[in-house]
């Protein structure tokens, strides 16, 4: 399970700052959620992605992509948003896939 203190450190914020990045694991969750993702408390690839789509979340505060190179950082999420939710939509926990 990702916690806030996991997510600040995927992040790399400095230990003592006190910014609550909460917000961007629940839409995180609620997206996976949406997409048929079920909450799985034990499987490393649904913490990567929670991980990765919070980080994409916080990154982008703006509602934006930014930069010369947009339109393909964006394209580039939503393709990697895409093979996420394709391989965890049936996925199990880690204990019951070994």
């Amino acid at each position: 399970m990702v916690t806030d203190a996991a997510f600040k450190k995927h992040l790399n914020l400095l230990p003592d700052d006190e910014e609550d990045v909460s917000i961007y694991l629940r839409a995180a969750r609620v997206s996976a959620h949406t997409a048929g993702i079920p909450d799985f408390p034990d499987n490393p690839l649904y913490d990567l992605f929670l991980l990765e789509l919070a980080s994409m979340y916080y990154e982008n505060r703006a509602m934006g992509f930014s930069g010369t190179y947009q339109a393909a950082a964006q394209t580039n999420a939503q393709a990697m948003i895409d093979a996420f939710v394709l391989q965890l939509r049936y996925a199990e926990n880690a204990e019951e896939a070994t």
